[in-house]
């Protein structure tokens, strides 16, 4: 074991007593046995934290971090300060994974010298049938570029999802979570392409992803999640955009048309919209104005001041 690279497995944890173990079970039995494994309960209110404890009195490799509860990107970002190995991954307690996935994905990672490795998955519901598969790349293993990846990345959403890759801990650089989001996965994975040079995209489905029933959302909740997603897009096209010019054309069309989108789903335009205009006072604020006006114009509703000065290619 000691010639075997470590593998920082972080779980964040929140009222899931009904799936935690096996979501362990799944990672204490892998076949990769060097791991620090490192569960944070985020205040859970029912037993998951006990249970969490449970595991770690039974197996050394486990650290139960207890915090009140700060949300699912706190949790993460708690977890990612305490990493000690090469490689790490982030598990939802929700889910679990094939006995597997960590040995091949290592193998991998070596094999192509890659930054990192990306699984497909398979659906479960709740009476246990696992359902279909998604990939836009057919053959078994792909080898991606980091502008290749992120052209995917604006098709394929589970590109953009955290919890079916291996990551090499050296292209975190500080990169976080953002806490108190709705979407953070979308605000964080595509930062850490940014810095890999090599991706690898297998599709031998290794990871199990649980469908549970989600509760219907409010007016208020569906608006802060839309918001959520705005303000990731505009973020991402700076970023990306400023690193990699040739994809800029490509994100600015995804992104108008994911903002006209989204502006025809809020309920009300509220406070917080202006808020992201004032939050991005560049060539993105001009994103916005032009593609809100543009579907206000057509309803009827609030529309917002356009800064004539603003130019949004050059």
């Amino acid at each position: 074991m000691q010639n075997l690279e470590l593998i920082s497995v972080i779980i964040p944890v929140y009222n899931v007593e009904k799936y935690i173990r096996e979501c362990l079970d799944s990672i204490v039995n892998q076949t990769y046995k060097n791991l620090q494994i490192i569960l944070v309960d985020d205040g859970s209110s029912d037993n998951s934290g006990k249970i969490c404890d449970e595991f770690a009195k039974k197996d050394s490799r486990i650290t139960v971090v207890h915090q009140e509860n700060q949300g699912a990107g706190a949790a993460k970002n708690t977890g990612l300060e305490l990493i000690e190995g090469e490689y790490f991954s982030i598990i939802d307690s929700d889910d679990y994974i094939d006995l597997s996935m960590y040995e091949k994905m290592v193998s991998l990672m070596k094999q192509y010298d890659s930054d990192i490795v990306q699984c497909l998955f398979k659906q479960v519901y709740v009476n246990k049938i696992i359902m279909r598969q998604y990939s836009t790349l057919k053959k078994s293993c792909t080898v991606l570029t980091r502008q290749k990846y992120l052209q995917h990345f604006l098709s394929d959403w589970k590109f953009a999802v955290f919890w079916n890759k291996l990551f090499r801990s050296s292209l975190l650089d500080n990169i976080r979570f953002p806490v108190g989001r709705k979407i953070d996965d979308e605000f964080f994975t595509y930062k850490l392409v940014c810095n890999a040079k090599r991706i690898v995209n297998t599709t031998e489905p290794f990871y199990f992803y649980r469908m549970r029933k989600s509760s219907v959302m409010n007016n208020n909740a569906k608006n802060r999640l839309i918001y959520d997603r705005i303000d990731c897009f505009v973020e991402r096209y700076e970023y990306v955009s400023s690193r990699f010019p040739k994809l800029r054309k490509t994100y600015y069309n995804k992104l108008s048309d994911s903002l006209l989108f989204y502006r025809s789903q809020l309920t009300d335009v509220s406070e917080e919209l202006n808020a992201l205009i004032k939050k991005y006072p560049y060539k993105q604020t001009g994103i916005l104005i032009k593609v809100f006006n543009k579907f206000s114009k057509k309803k009827g509703t609030e529309r917002f001041e356009e800064n004539k000065n603003l130019i949004l290619f050059e």
